[in-house]
């Protein structure tokens, strides 16, 4: 077994897959900023970055391979000898499956280790997440599969590249088309194309059953040569029973589950931590979850500059956690600070605390419009004014409105800082803010 499965390794196409997933993976993962990235530095985001990785990109060309492979009974016109051997149909296509993972596995291996030797040098934290992985590896079984099963049945080679490029559009229309809300049909492919931040965490049982579907349907997709060829080479249905059943439980478990939100179907809640990581400057402090205390040096230098140009005005939000992370009951008004990639630096930080911190209005309140500001909404006349005074960038809206901060601005501070307090409150309550001063 083990010989034979290293001659066809050695004869079959997919060494040269193999080679060309190797740069393509190493231009990909290697060559990524750390500075800009949304995966490098989060675990779980990183394991699902080489999991779709695989199954858009691996699976397609693994498949391809295979199929060129598979192919060559009726390139070499042997199908008949292939008929009268002592293996069945499907112990030859998994045979060919198997030379073709058998280069697939190890190159996955190297792009995990590629990315998560990237996020190592960014997290403060060790903590690698598995399970997107296996569900990826088992995808691109799947995938490599029906390339097989296409190459032995199909009579023309022109129809090898469309296997890749048939993986590759159903994955794409699938991404596009499906309702997330539903499992149809996107459980049955699993192309994790998701992005998690500290609140969500891989749902592994789910995540593990997909993976027996994939591996049990692949298993069964490589015995339909040998079912439709003649009886000599048709499997043995004591093997493909408990491999029908395993598939038929795991598609069954992977339909019956109903997630309250979409982006909770493959995923959980992170559960709370004991004790977030938090820095404070001032009267002004902000809480992350503990696998992003390597943004820490960043927030105190952002909270610096906030407490430093607005730790003065009145009726803004000082205390801010990241999101997901629950706030202690009767504490003062938190915000919440959106952390959407692990590599966020200063300046984003800053901003993000300077929207977080402005008062928000009840939901379903309608705008109240201001007409010395040109009718704009008022809390737009807030924030303009709450930005101005942190000196970071302002959205133009009219000249008049330009004109009214500008004379808002020249009034004393005293006054500015009586207006935002009563503004605050009433932007709070569903109010229309008072006339600012001249």
């Amino acid at each position: 077994m083990i010989r034979m499965l290293w001659t066809e390794m050695r004869r079959g196409e997919s060494r040269w897959i193999a080679a060309l997933m190797t740069l393509i993976g190493a231009w990909y993962f290697l060559g990524e900023d750390a500075a800009t990235s949304d995966w490098i530095g989060w675990w779980t985001q990183s394991s699902v970055e080489v999991q779709i990785f695989a199954v858009m990109v691996m699976g397609p060309l693994v498949s391809t391979g295979a199929a060129w492979t598979a192919g060559r009974v009726r390139r070499h016109r042997t199908l008949a000898w292939a008929e009268t051997t002592a293996r069945s149909g499907w112990e030859q296509s998994v045979m060919v499956w198997l030379s073709a993972m058998a280069w697939a596995l190890p190159v996955y291996a190297l792009f995990t280790a590629m990315a998560f030797s990237r996020t190592a040098g960014v997290s403060a934290v060790t903590a690698p997440v598995w399970s997107p992985l296996l569900t990826g590896a088992a995808m691109v079984g799947l995938q490599t599969a029906v390339g097989v099963v296409v190459g032995v049945l199909s009579p023309s080679r022109i129809a090898v590249p469309f296997v890749g490029l048939g993986w590759y559009a159903t994955l794409v229309g699938i991404a596009l088309l499906s309702d997330e809300r539903s499992a149809l049909p996107w459980a049955l492919v699993p192309a994790l194309d998701v992005h998690w931040d500290m609140a969500f965490q891989p749902n592994s049982g789910r995540l593990l059953t997909a993976a027996v579907w994939c591996l049990a349907c692949g298993l069964l997709v490589l015995a339909l040569p040998g079912l439709l060829r003649g009886r000599a080479v048709r499997p043995a249905l004591r093997i493909l029973l408990p491999v029908a059943l395993a598939a038929v439980v795991a598609a069954g478990a992977l339909f019956s589950f109903r997630a309250p939100l979409p982006e909770l179907y493959w995923a959980v809640r992170t559960p709370q931590p004991q004790r977030p990581v938090c820095a404070v400057e001032g009267g002004t402090k902000a809480c992350l979850w503990p696998d992003d205390r390597h943004l820490l040096p960043e927030v105190r230098i952002a909270l610096r500059r906030v407490e430093r140009t607005v730790g003065t005005v009145p009726g803004l939000t000082r205390t801010y956690y990241e999101r997901g992370l629950g706030t202690p009951s009767g504490a003062a008004p938190t915000a919440e600070l959106p952390v959407y990639t692990p590599g966020i630096d200063r300046e984003g930080l800053t901003q993000d605390m300077l929207a977080a911190s402005l008062p928000q209005p009840p939901l379903n309140c309608a705008p109240h419009l201001m007409k010395e500001i040109g009718d704009y909404p008022d809390t737009f006349l807030f924030e303009a004014v709450v930005r101005s005074r942190a000196q970071v960038q302002n959205s133009y809206w009219s000249d008049e409105f330009a004109a009214a901060l500008d004379r808002f601005l020249k009034t004393p501070v005293t006054e500015q800082d009586r207006w935002l307090a009563a503004a605050a409150d009433d932007i709070r309550s569903c109010r229309p803010v008072p006339a600012p001063p001249r």
